[in-house]
């Protein structure tokens, strides 16, 4: 922002006692979370536009709750950049995202309909080869797999949080 001479403030307050919500075991518990989490700044966001980042975006229910309590206080416009690009699959190896028909970039077809779901006016994902080129390392450094689904390991057919522990 800075940067670009566009004006920064912290405009949701963050509850520092909430965790990341995404991995939350059950919906009702993810819901509780992302009520909690962040609230906005009325004060300071009423009618303004505003671009919020985020690292990802999982099932898109964390944003789409943020997005309608950033609505509900008046704001003009809202746009979204989301610091990598769309999960598409699901990872095996320990992160709780299980099944591909949990993740909102698997299910709908491109940014303007993850976009419409959640209530944005506009969202951009970064690309795989962005996202690289910002390391400055190479590609065989990562797994890329839940944006490419080209697993490093093969896992099972089905595949959830506990397919790859040993029995």
């Amino acid at each position: 922002a800075e940067e670009s001479g566009v004006t920064f403030e912290m405009g949701m307050i963050r509850n520092h006692y909430i965790g990341r919500t995404f991995i939350q075991p059950t919906q009702l518990m993810r819901d509780f979370g992302v009520r909690v989490k962040l609230n906005p700044v009325r004060e300071l966001l009423a009618g303004k536009k505003v671009m919020i980042v985020e690292d990802s975006i999982i099932r898109g229910t964390t944003s789409r709750n943020r997005v309608q309590n950033l609505r509900g206080i008046g704001m003009q416009e809202i746009h979204m950049a989301v610091s990598c690009p769309p999960t598409l699959y699901p990872c095996p190896y320990g992160i709780d995202f299980s099944s591909k028909g949990e993740l909102i970039a698997a299910k709908k077809e491109n940014e303007k309909a993850i976009a419409e779901f959640i209530g944005l006016d506009s969202m951009h994902y970064l690309t795989v080869d962005g996202m690289i080129k910002a390391t400055g390392l190479s590609k065989d450094c990562f797994c890329l797999a839940c944006f490419n689904g080209k697993y490093p390991i093969a896992p099972p057919e089905k595949i959830d949080k506990f397919c790859m522990e040993l029995k």
